[in-house]
C-alpha cells in the first residue's frame, strides 16, 4: 500500500472537500475518489461517509486517520534521514555556544553525534550568550547552546541540563579557613566578574538580587571575557569569582584554585539549546538533540 493514499485520505478529512484535495494533489476529483475506494478495499471496510455534504469518519476511518498521521510523520523523518546519509559529504552543522557549554558539554555531544552521522562537519562559534543569540537571530548558525533561555518567539528552546554557581578562590585565600561564608563576607574582597552579555554574569547578579544585594555592593576590580580568563585570574591571586559549578569542579582538580561554599547562594541556572522553529523537522538538529540527551 502506497503512503500517498494515506496522505490523500488525511488531507480529505482535514479539508473536508474533494475538490480542494484534488487541487492540492493536482488530480481530478474522480481520481481522489478512486484512491479512497482503493484504501477501503485494502482494509475491507468503509472509512468515511457523506451526510448533508459533510465527510463523516467511520470508527475504522478514525483509526486510519489517527494512526495514518503518525505513519506519514515517521515516513517523512525516514526520508529525511536517508537523504541526509546520501548527501552527507555536503552536510555541515554550524553551532554557536557560550563558553561553559563549548568547553565542558559540546566536545562529548559532538563526539557522540559524529558516531551517528558519517562525514559530518561541525563549526563551533564561541562567545557570550547574548552574542550567540544574535548569531541565531541573523541565521548565521543552525543552533545555539547558551546559559539562559532566549526570548525570541521564533525560537524553539530545549533545556539541556542544570548548573549552579560556585565561588572559587586561590589555594591560600583567607576565606578557606572561615567556618561559614556568606555573601556579606565577600563585599570587601576583590571580585572578578564576566563581561556584559555573559550567562554566568547574569546568574551572578540574579544570585546577588535574591540576597537583596547588587553588583555595586561588591568590590569588582576586573571584568574578564571568558571562564578560563577568570580561573587564571583567581589562580594568580587577582581576586575571587563566581563561575559555573561544572567549570569549578574541574578547575579545583586541575588548577590552583579551590571551591568555597557560600551559605546564602543557591542559584540554579539552565543551559538551553535553541533553534528556529521553522527547522523543527531538521534531521541534523534533531539528531544533535538526541545525542545531547544521551550524553547529559
Amino acid at each position: 500500500m502506497k503512503i500517498e493514499k494515506i496522505k490523500i485520505f488525511i488531507t480529505l478529512v482535514d479539508l473536508e472537500s474533494y475538490s480542494l484535495t484534488a487541487e492540492k494533489f493536482e488530480l481530478s476529483q474522480p481520481a481522489i475518489s478512486m484512491q479512497i475506494k482503493s484504501l477501503e478495499k485494502y482494509f475491507e471496510t468503509e472509512l468515511l461517509n457523506k451526510e448533508n455534504n459533510k465527510i463523516i469518519l467511520t470508527p475504522a476511518g478514525k483509526i486510519v486517520y489517527q494512526e495514518g498521521k503518525k505513519i506519514v510523520k515517521r515516513w517523512g523523518y525516514l526520508k529525511q534521514r536517508v537523504e541526509s546519509k546520501k548527501n552527507m559529504q555536503t552536510k555541515n552543522l554550524r553551532i554557536a555556544s557560550s563558553t561553559i557549554p563549548s568547553v565542558y558539554l559540546l566536545p562529548e555531544i559532538i563526539s557522540t553525534l559524529n558516531n551517528r552521522i558519517d562525514a559530518l562537519k561541525t563549526e563551533v562559534s564561541v562567545g557570550d550568550s547574548r552574542s550567540m543569540i544574535n548569531l541565531l537571530e541573523n541565521s548565521e548558525v543552525d543552533l545555539i547552546v547558551v546559559g539562559y533561555k532566549p526570548q525570541n518567539s521564533k525560537f524553539k528552546s530545549v533545556e539541556l541540563c542544570s548548573d549552579n554557581l560556585s565561588l572559587i578562590a586561590p589555594l591560600n585565600h583567607t576565606l578557606i579557613d572561615k567556618g561559614k561564608v556568606f555573601l556579606a563576607d565577600l563585599q570587601n574582597q576583590k571580585l572578578l566578574i564576566r563581561e556584559e552579555g555573559s550567562g554566568t554574569r547574569k546568574a551572578t547578579i540574579s544570585a546577588f538580587k535574591e540576597a537583596d544585594l547588587k553588583l555595586a555592593d561588591f568590590n569588582v576590580i576586573s571584568q574578564l571575557g571568558s571562564t578560563e580568563a577568570v580561573i587564571s585570574g583567581v589562580e594568580s591571586g587577582l581576586g575571587i569569582s563566581f563561575i559555573s559549578q561544572i567549570a569549578a569542579k574541574k578547575a579545583a582538580i586541575c588548577r590552583g584554585v579551590t571551591e568555597i561554599k557560600v551559605a546564602d547562594v543557591a542559584y540554579e541556572r539552565k543551559f538551553y539549546l535553541s533553534y528556529n522553529k521553522n527547522r523543527h523537522d531538521d534531521f541534523l538538529i534533531n539528531t544533535f538533540i538526541e545525542a545531547a540527551r544521551d550524553v547529559l
